[in-house]
């Protein structure tokens, strides 16, 4: 299809009121409507949905976008039904049964123009056989970038696009094919139209300039998390308007977003656990400018569609140059002056490193996947491969998207579940691929090291060079280019107040949806390795000199928390959870309920069947609950009348034991007051490994 200029021009004014297209789009377009297989690699920001809106116009039939990016796609669906009158839908985890069957009857029924789909959906049988069956006229590959293993982002459910691709062309051999990112070197370019294409249908590339030169970008050196926390306030009370404060952890989106609450600035936290009612709410709360920031991952900050951010500050090191690009590429999308803000402590080097590790697997690692499917009777899903193997999660899927690729396992679906069957074939696999991205992850982040250390090349210069920009021009207003090195001025004070905070500092248990458990709290963060933790932990099987079940201090920090959450719910009883090792157990249950004037039980729950390991002896959070799942019961005996109850426990981590526990009473016991959590510590169980980090 060929479409002349005047024509996109007026369909540009009149159908989505722009006056005028953006640098690249029209070429974008018209190369895409005439060769109809397209490569897109243009600046965040710049408008790139725009590249498969104006051309869903034209074509009849389905656009699918395939996005990693779920906050993006509630953004796109309302502007697009709201402001163009397109109508579209999803498919993802964010959303009911009920929602995602709605959207697959539209899209039967020619109801909707775009569907949305998470790449994930397309790893399951059924999934991608409906989904092929579909209308559809145009395929957008967004985050093209993560099919290459050159890639800084590589995701093994995007090989999947691959294997649709292909399909969709058997079958509607027209069909027209969009990859677009923001962050694609020569390297990894080259490696996405390969993919992208076939000897029929060949890819163009198109790129523009990566220069954003409305972003001034700045480095502060931080050392450690009281005084990132320090700098982040003392920034927000100088930057005007909204914006984002990028976090690698969910941990640490709470625990900045609690801080700047305590400090009178309006945040809030979002990472992918939360539930999808509270995600939306959350963005559409910041869409209209009632909170200043949001500390997120980036499960929100890459698909948020927000014109007027004016900064971003990265709390936490990123992973490479190409994420970070990628990332600040979300302030100032409106062309006004904005901030890029990196907080640069080394240390932060760390928790990258095991970024890199959980997702890197070997040779030994292969071979444990392709025996666990070998010796259970019964073909396996992906849960039970991963509590087989006590790999870390992220490393099966890695691994069993691997082997289907290389032709050692197939898939299935039983039933509506998705198992996996060995197919035979003899020699090793082929691990070169993972070779190679360890090596181009270990060079991004070394990379990403050197821009944030260095004061010798323009900030943006770096950037651009690193994305296979050919301008190497400076912009005259970063940092290295005004001379200047950002700093804030320390005051030995409020750093040593925040410390305390630090220590003292509650983490939340979350809400247990399925078996209507309260958010509950623990008092301890077991990372820390604050004095109270450490004391905690070893004397949980002793009692004090003095009879106490705890030293004085830390009962009274108890104590204080406890008597919060006894105005909010006013507990009628406080249950314990069975324990084989907490020796302590009784003297410092029957304290706290004296404290709290209420029953206790201390056996009302009991192991039916004693697991068979401490959970923290087990290998990942999979083994953890199939440990304790269905092992407790309760004691038919004792009475439980209550309207409230207080359930303790010593601490927890995987949040398996709080669960079967909720599940207990709710099932057997039909207990249908409010369960509260109460523990002790928190701690964060290692994944693919023993033990507590």
């Amino acid at each position: 299809m060929t479409i002349d200029n005047h024509t996109l021009n007026q369909i540009l004014r009149e159908r989505f009121g722009f006056a005028s297209f953006r640098p690249g789009q029209l070429e974008a377009i018209s190369a895409l409507l005439q060769h109809k297989s397209l490569l897109s690699i243009q600046p965040t920001g710049y408008g790139k949905s725009l590249l498969y809106q104006l051309p869903t116009v034209l074509l009849e039939g389905l656009t699918i976008v395939i996005s990693p990016l779920l906050a993006l796609m509630r953004d796109q669906i309302h502007q697009l039904q709201a402001r163009f009158n397109i109508p579209a839908a999803s498919i993802n985890s964010d959303q009911t049964p009920e929602e995602d069957s709605f959207a697959k009857n539209a899209a039967l029924a020619g109801d909707i123009k775009i569907l949305f789909v998470a790449p994930e959906q397309l790893d399951h049988v059924d999934r991608f056989n409906f989904l092929i069956r579909l209308p559809i006229n145009l395929i957008v590959v967004d985050e093209a970038h993560c099919i290459s293993t050159w890639g800084h982002d590589f995701r093994p459910a995007y090989r999947q696009i691959i294997y649709f691709i292909h399909a969709l062309r058997e079958k509607r051999p027209g069909v027209h094919v969009l990859g677009l990112t923001a962050t694609a070197n020569d390297k990894t370019a080259e490696d996405i139209k390969k993919q992208l294409s076939d000897k029929k249908h060949p890819v163009i590339m198109q790129r523009e300039s990566m220069d954003r030169p409305n972003i001034q970008l700045s480095v502060i050196h931080a050392d450690g998390l009281a005084h990132k926390l320090y700098c982040v306030e003392k920034l927000l009370a100088r930057l005007t308007g909204c914006g984002l404060i990028y976090c690698a952890t969910r941990e640490n989106t709470v625990l900045v977003a609690e801080y700047l609450q305590e400090r009178g600035i309006s945040a809030i936290a979002y990472h992918a656990g939360f539930l999808a009612p509270m995600k939306q709410k959350i963005q559409q709360d910041f869409l209209k400018n009632i909170s200043k920031v949001i500390a997120a991952t980036n499960a929100l900050g890459m698909g948020i569609d927000k014109a007027d951010l004016r900064f971003v500050i990265h709390f936490d090191l990123p992973s490479s140059i190409t994420a970070y690009y990628q990332e600040i590429g979300r302030a100032g999308r409106d062309g006004l002056p904005a901030r890029g803000i990196l907080l640069f402590d080394i240390a932060d080097k760390k928790i990258q490193d095991h970024f890199i590790d959980a997702a890197q697997p070997n040779a030994v690692d292969f071979n444990q996947v392709l025996q666990t499917i070998q010796k259970t009777a019964l073909a396996p899903g992906l849960t039970e491969i991963k509590r087989l193997t006590g790999l870390h999660p992220t490393r099966v899927t890695v691994i069993v998207a691997e082997l289907i690729e290389q032709a050692y396992i197939a898939k299935s679906s039983q039933q509506g579940k998705q198992v996996y069957h060995l197919l035979g074939k003899q020699k090793s696999p082929d691990l070169s691929r993972y070779q190679n991205q360890y090596q181009v992850r270990q060079q991004e982040l070394t990379a990403m090291i050197h821009y944030a250390s260095q004061r010798e090349i323009c900030f943006m210069q770096l950037l651009r060079g690193a994305l296979g920009d050919p301008v190497k021009k400076s912009c005259e207003h970063c940092d290295v280019c005004l001379g200047k090195i950002s700093a804030i001025n320390n005051e030995a004070e409020l750093l040593t107040g925040i410390d305390t905070w630090l220590q003292q500092r509650l983490t939340v248990i979350d809400t247990q949806k399925a078996h209507r458990m309260e958010a509950g709290i623990s008092v301890l963060n077991g990372k820390l390795r604050s004095k109270f933790f450490i004391h905690f932990m070893q004397h949980r099987m002793t009692l004090q000199q003095t009879g106490l079940p705890l030293a004085p201090e830390l009962l009274a920090l108890l104590k204080i928390h406890l008597m919060q959450l006894e105005q909010q719910y006013h507990f009628d009883a406080l249950l314990v959870i069975p324990s084989r090792t907490w020796t302590a157990r009784d003297a410092l249950a029957t304290w706290l309920a004296n404290e709290l004037q209420t029953r206790v039980f201390l056996d009302y729950l009991y192991w039916r069947e004693t697991p068979l390991a401490r959970q923290g002896e087990l290998l990942n959070n999979d083994q953890r609950r199939y440990n304790v799942n269905q092992h407790m019961t309760y004691s038919y005996g004792q009475h439980l009348k209550a309207d409230t109850i207080l359930l303790l426990d010593d601490y927890t981590g995987s949040g398996a034991t709080l669960t079967e526990a909720a599940r207990v009473l709710r099932k057997e016991s039909r207990f249908q007051g409010k369960i509260v959590p109460f523990t002790i510590a928190q701690v964060k169980w290692r994944l693919g490994k023993s033990g507590m980090i």
